[in-house]
């Protein structure tokens, strides 16, 4: 596995973390735009991982 994929997946983690945190506490409109950007890296981390499996199977 790629690290730059590994740290897209641990970045959006984060992301949506730090979000949902931000959101709970009262900083809505920063918080959804954090969650929104967590999955997205989430999203680029599953393209990259299924990308690289077909990649692999030929």
């Amino acid at each position: 596995m790629n690290s730059l994929t590994l740290a897209l997946a641990a970045l959006g983690l984060t992301g949506f973390a730090l979000g949902a945190v931000l959101s709970a506490t009262g900083r809505m409109e920063m918080g959804v735009m954090l969650m929104g950007s967590g999955l997205m890296f989430q999203v680029i981390s599953l393209v990259r991982l299924k990308r690289a499996k077909t990649q692999g199977k030929q």
